[in-house]
């Protein structure tokens, strides 16, 4: 698995790990220290989600993806595995919060929301780039924090999927479609790719 070491550290891997356990860990040590609820905002769990999901980004692309296509790799399932994987260690530090005196939320909740948020940057990147990606992930969860809790019952409640109980049956199935489409479009890689020279200018 010599091939799996050099990929996490061609893409950085280990610190974006460390920068997203981080970014969780903030806001956990934040929230038992100036408060004695014990459920976090969901507004604030929220957006924890998205800052630490927010290190993968830089990780989806190699210093030059010709590299990538030239080499004899089968790529598409190392990058849905790439995704998933990150989701999953994200996952990890919020839904371990439940046994601490400051928690998340519900693990259905979470899980939801990772893998919701998960797929539209991996769909942000595979449309637009790496550079344009982070606009889609923040725009729409900022469109949720400020109308989420204004969706009627019913299928109006998947675009505001992010503030929507675990019970509920839409925010479910758009975050199960989010997340699928996201990993197969980064996986086959629709959109931009990455220039020597783009990367080079953004180092």
């Amino acid at each position: 698995m010599r091939w799996l070491t050099l990929y996490a550290r061609s893409r950085r891997l280990p610190l974006a790990i460390l920068l997203s356990v981080a970014a969780v860990a903030l806001t956990w040590a934040g929230w038992g220290l100036f408060t004695d609820r014990r459920e976090i905002n969901q507004s604030l769990a929220v957006l924890t989600v998205l800052l630490a999901l927010a290190p993968l980004i830089p990780t989806m692309a190699g210093d030059d993806d010709s590299l990538e296509s030239g080499v004899a790799l089968n790529w598409p399932p190392r990058r849905a595995l790439h995704v998933l994987a990150f989701a999953a260690v994200v996952s990890v530090p919020l839904l371990a919060s439940a046994a601490t005196g400051a928690w998340f939320g519900p693990a259905g909740v979470l899980l939801r929301d990772v893998a919701a948020l998960a797929g539209l940057i991996a769909l942000g990147v595979a449309l637009f780039g790496i550079r344009l990606s982070w606009q889609l992930p923040v725009c729409w969860t900022v469109l949720q924090m400020l109308f989420g809790n204004l969706a009627e019952p019913g299928w109006r409640e998947a675009p505001f999927l992010l503030f929507q109980p675990a019970s509920s049956k839409p925010a479910a199935a758009a975050a199960i479609a989010l997340i699928v489409a996201g990993v197969l479009a980064y996986a086959w890689r629709v959109g931009p790719r990455t220039a020597p020279a783009e990367v080079a200018f953004g180092q």
